[in-house]
Parts: structure tokens; sequence; C-alpha cells
């Protein structure tokens, strides 16, 4: 796992990445704290690459790949940063490596099973629920089958409506379900294959290359690689940030989305931006004063209390005699907007009192103080992890990397060594 993050305003953007790499084979994980998540794009100009997630795409390394690009495409400038990212998912694109009929295949398959997993675990506790429930008389295999095939359909429709939100992947708009079929044909028979030693409905297969099909062409991806490019096109004064998704590569397409959302360009209105990636939580509890995962239970638990204050009034009414009409109308009465509200009080309060604050601080940071800055967002991270996770997943040393207009990417801290034409004194020269 990863923790990276992209602090920017006018003068100049810096990136800082810890650099733990977990490597999972089979029931063992091993952490290595080697890893360089930094990459300079061009020698040329001030641009540069984030990478979190999987350090490899297709098979080959990232960096191997990033360097390829830099060596090959590192001299060409475009007026915005995102002509460098459009250039770089050129690159992907066609880069002959990444085409192996084989690998494709195996990516293919691995979506596939990943894409069963994701139904079989929304539809497990469900099948287990409604199985108890039924004591009255042994349940027959026509029965199990019914409630299997029932609640694997319901786990293929909550996947299809997180995909409803989601636009087409950008190469597969176009991809005909049956050009699918005809490509996928054996591995489509190998997910056949497993559902049939698992004891899935096997009548199924229609649903099944319908539904992968959707999920393969969308822009949800449960298996990406993030890639943060961060810099200056040659008509940018100020510096950008604009992360992209990749997944893979099937039938000679490439899978990737983008996240507008979160792309941050730098501008007379928006004066500076501090963009986590990957493992946030940390960072998003000191920049908005509570963990995610806190506030999550924050509206949980005001839900819930709203619920029984509602029931508890309908009681005492009841106890006291109040009108059936009128006790009806109490019980009519719509919670969510109330839920709505206090969520939003939340919000608000957590914009004013800590992320505007923070920000407008960034807006008037100096270089060095970016710097340290990005350094202790990561370090805090390794740290809570170090002192409550069993798995220290963020972890080792942090590199930080600045980028500004006019002497474009420098190192200010990298792991154990300094790439040719990095300049280690940087703090000394600011």
């Amino acid at each position: 796992m990863t923790a990276i993050v992209g602090i920017l305003n006018k003068k100049a953007a810096v990136m800082a990445a810890d650099s733990a790499l977990t490597v999972t084979r089979g029931d063992t994980t091993r952490i290595y704290n080697n890893t360089t998540k930094i990459f300079k794009l061009s020698d040329k100009y001030p641009v540069a690459v984030m990478t979190f997630s999987s350090a490899d795409f297709m098979g080959v390394p990232l960096n191997v790949l990033i360097n390829m690009y830099k060596e090959r495409e590192g001299d060409k400038d475009y007026k915005d940063l995102q002509g460098y990212v459009d250039n770089f998912i050129k690159f992907l694109d066609k880069e002959g490596c990444l085409h192996d009929k084989q690998s494709q295949h195996s990516y293919l398959r691995s979506e596939i099973l990943t894409y069963y997993e994701k139904v079989k675990a929304f539809a497990d506790e469900d099948i287990r629920a409604e199985a108890a429930a039924v004591k009255d008389h042994e349940i027959t295999d026509e029965e199990a089958n019914a409630i299997v095939k029932k609640h694997f359909r319901e786990g293929i429709e909550a996947i299809r409506e997180l995909i409803k939100e989601r636009e087409k992947s950008p190469r597969f708009e176009q991809y005909s379900f049956s050009k699918f079929q005809k490509y996928a044909k054996e591995d489509l028979d190998a997910l056949m294959e497993l559902c049939k030693e698992e004891g899935t409905p096997e009548d199924m297969r229609d649903e099944w290359e319908k539904a992968v099909y959707e999920y393969l062409c969308s822009s949800f991806l449960y298996n990406g690689t993030g890639l943060v490019f961060v810099g200056y096109g040659t008509d940018e004064i100020y510096p950008s940030l604009i992360p992209i998704y990749v997944s893979g590569i099937f039938d000679g397409n490439f899978r990737f989305c983008y996240s507008k959302n979160e792309n941050e360009i730098i501008s007379n209105e928006n004066e500076s931006a501090i963009v986590p990636f990957a493992q946030t939580d940390v960072m998003m509890t000191v920049m908005k004063g509570m963990s995610p995962a806190l506030r999550e239970k924050v509206d949980e638990w005001e839900q819930e209390a709203v619920q029984q204050t509602k029931s508890k009034m309908i009681e005492a009414m009841k106890e006291a005699g109040i009108d059936e009409a009128t006790i009806a109308k109490v019980q009519e009465i719509e919670t969510k907007e109330i839920n709505d509200q206090y969520s939003q009080q939340i919000q608000e309060f957590q914009q004013s009192e800590y992320i505007n604050g923070l920000v407008d601080t960034v807006e008037a940071f100096g270089i060095e103080d970016m710097a340290n800055m990005a350094e202790s967002l990561i370090e805090i991270t390794n740290l809570q992890r170090h002192i409550t996770s069993s798995e220290e997943s963020v972890g080792g040393p942090v590199d930080v990397a600045v980028l500004t207009r006019d002497r474009g990417f420098v190192w200010m801290k990298h792991h154990d060594w300094a790439p040719s034409g990095c300049d280690v004194d940087f703090r000394k020269k600011l």
C-alpha cells in the first residue's frame, strides 16, 4: 500500500511519498521499504508523476514504463498538463510490450474473477441468512438453487448500480458485446467452471456474460493503479495536478478512467491545494479535524438517535391518549431532512474551522514549508500505522520532490540514491 500527497501553491508543487511496497504471495505478506513512487517525466520540462496501489502495469514495473516514456517522449512539450497526461495514455495505449496476447487474457481472467468474488461477497451473507430462516422443512436442491440464484442476481444488480454512476471507460465506448463474447469465450468458460465447482447456478451464463461485459466497459475499477501527474504546461504559470486510474489491457483496448473531480488547477481563484491519495485517512483527519471512519459512525449514530427519539415520542403520545390521527402524522415525519441538515452543519464547521485555515496557510508557504508539511503528513500516517496496525503498509523513508517552473524537478529527499542531475543540497540553495 501507499500514502502520497501533493501540495501546490502559486510558487511550486511539492510531492511526497512513503517507500513501502507490500508483496503478497499466497498467505504470506512481505513489506519492503525501498520503493520509489515519484518520477520525473521529462529532463527538459517541469512535469512529474506519482504512483500508488500497484507497482506494475500488465506485469511490467511502472518505473520501467515511466523511464521508457521519458526516453521516447520527454522532449515533447504541451501547453497544459492535460497534454502530458493524454500523451502518456497514448504511450501506454500503443506500447507493444503491454499487448502480449497471454498477458491480456491473464488480465481479463483476473478481472472476471475479481468481479465474481465481489458478486459472491454481496450474495453470501444473504444466502446464509435466508437458508437459516427456513426451519419448518429441509431445503430441497431446487429451493437452494433458487435462493442462491436470487441473491447472486441481487449482487449483480448491486454492482450494476455502482457502474451506472460512472461513464464508460474511454476506449470501450464502441466495444460491442458480441466482440467481447468472441474474444473472451475461453475466459468465460473458466468462469462457468468456477461456478460449477462452487455450486453457483450454472444456468446463469447469459447473465454473467452481460454483467461482466458491463463492468469491464465501465470506468468503475476494482483493480486500478493510480497515476498522479503534477507540473506545468508551457502556457501555465502555476502548477496543476491531474490523477488518472489505469487497470489493464484486453482485446487491444486500454482500460482506464479519469477522475476530474480530483483535478487541482492552481489559479488566482484557487491559490493552493492539499491532495492526498491512497491511504488518506490520517491526512484527512489532520485536514478535517475528524477521522473519516469516526465521521461515518457519527452520522450513523445521529440517524439512529433521531429515529429512536421519534419512536419514544410516539410511545409517549400513545400513553398520553393522544388521538390516532395526530400520532399517524408524527409517524409520517421524514427524518432524512434532519439527518442531512446535521451532516451539512458538520461539513460546514470542518470547512470553516479546519480546511479553509489550512489551505489559506499553504497559500503563503514558501517551498521549504510546503516540503516539511508534505513530509510530515506522510510521517504521521506512518506513525499511526506503526502504533495501531499489525501491517505497517505505510512506512520507510519519505521521498520529497519539488517542481517549479524555472528549475523543474528537484529532489529534496530521496531514500537511498540521488539520480543524475539531482540537487541534493536544494534546501541550502533556497
